[in-house]
């Protein structure tokens, strides 16, 4: 999983953060990953064209969110996994 897009560090270095399956993000994540200079969050999968495999990936994707915010996101990360669920998969 991305969670990142690339990022230039001081000395103009550039950098892709990547969590790992099964991380879940918390307001101290957040906190880290805008101290780093991160701007962008990304889950990303393979696009499905058919209406039913979208269906499945939407649910696949809600649930994936679900896990990664955890079951009770303080309200600092609830805006943005409402963010994400509101603009739906990749």
């Amino acid at each position: 999983m991305v969670i990142a897009r690339p990022v230039f560090g001081g000395a103009g270095l550039q950098m892709t953060i990547h969590l790992a399956v099964g991380s879940t993000i918390t307001a101290s994540t957040i906190a880290q990953l805008i101290n780093k200079g991160v701007e962008c969050v990304a889950v990303l999968q393979d696009a499905p064209l058919d209406e039913a495999p979208f269906a499945s990936r939407l649910g696949a994707y809600e649930s994936r969110l679900h896990e990664i915010f955890g079951p009770a996101p303080d309200e600092n990360c609830r805006s943005l996994l409402e963010a994400l669920l509101a603009d739906g998969p990749p």
